[in-house]
């Protein structure tokens, strides 16, 4: 969520990863996301769900159709194809614009935050901490990861420590300070209590640079979407209206998980595809 830095083993912290626990408030961790699921779907139907049921059914039409003009198994890819295009043209065309949106800016802000992750820690992280908040055992007790290590904490339970360490936390800068509000924003948040978003507005204004104005303001817009997650809130509106100052941005670390999720279809198109083959063989 915010800053750290500072050097330890990939080993130690791999390995702390490996046996991290729950979430002291499970709750919490999962209200985003569900707050997003609900804000994508249909009642109880999901974008995915529709895609997945036209990629079927559009792939057993193509499978009827190329039966008698190609062989398996160039007939199976091609219904994977069409299964896959199919799929993902529904799931994007239900999809409300506005979940895009905010998709996209907590896209940039993850990938923004594990870079930075990254350079403090001097090595590759497969994921952001706070998904495995055990590692702040293996962490260095540095300056520099004191953001990363009140953090951690308080994902962890370990409210009073974060409060301590939060009340160490140097305010010389501009940067400093909102980093300050901010954390004091996420320990309330897995305390129970209101929080001070308005402390981080206040901070943001004196943030001079660009880029970490622009940060400090995603930052934000995801403090006041988890707050509504909680309460049953508009998730969407404070993420999706900041989308557009981040211009390209995110798109750097989108590639990725657009790979992961064309793969995934590809391979559920495979799969649908062959099935469909034999239930065809066997109707026939």
């Amino acid at each position: 969520m915010v800053a750290d830095g500072a050097r330890t083993s990939a080993a130690a912290c791999h390995a702390a990863a490996g046996m991290a626990t729950d979430l002291a408030r499970p709750d919490r961790s999962r209200a985003l996301r569900e707050a997003f699921r609900r804000a994508e779907s249909i009642g109880p139907i999901r974008p995915a769900a529709v895609g997945l049921a036209g990629g079927l059914v559009a792939s057993y039409l193509a499978d009827a159709w190329l039966a008698p003009i190609l062989a398996t198994p160039l007939r199976q890819v091609v219904g994977a194809g069409v299964f896959a295009a199919v799929m993902a043209s529904l799931w994007l065309l239900i999809q409300p614009a506005g979940v895009r949106r905010a998709s996209d800016v907590m896209t940039w802000l993850n990938g923004w935050e594990t870079e930075r992750w990254q350079a403090e820690l001097g090595h590759r992280l497969t994921e952001l901490p706070r998904a495995t908040p055990a590692i702040v055992d293996a962490l260095p007790d540095t300056m520099g990861l004191r953001p990363l290590r009140v953090e951690l904490l308080a994902a962890n339970g370990q409210l009073d420590e974060a409060r301590e360490r939060l009340a160490l936390f140097p305010i010389d800068t501009s940067w400093q300070r909102f980093e300050r509000a901010a954390l004091a924003e996420w320990v309330a948040l897995w305390s129970d209590q209101p929080g001070d978003r308005d402390a981080m507005r206040a901070a943001l204004a004196d943030i001079d640079d660009d880029e970490w104005r622009l940060a400090a303001r995603v930052m934000l817009a995801a403090a006041e979407a988890r707050r509504a997650a909680i309460s049953d809130g508009d998730v969407i509106s404070p993420l999706a209206a900041v989308r557009i100052e981040l211009g390209d941005r995110p798109r750097r670390y989108a590639f990725g998980y657009t790979v992961g999720v064309l793969a995934m279809v590809t391979l559920m198109g495979l799969v649908a595809s062959a099935t469909i083959t034999v239930a065809n063989g066997l109707i026939r």
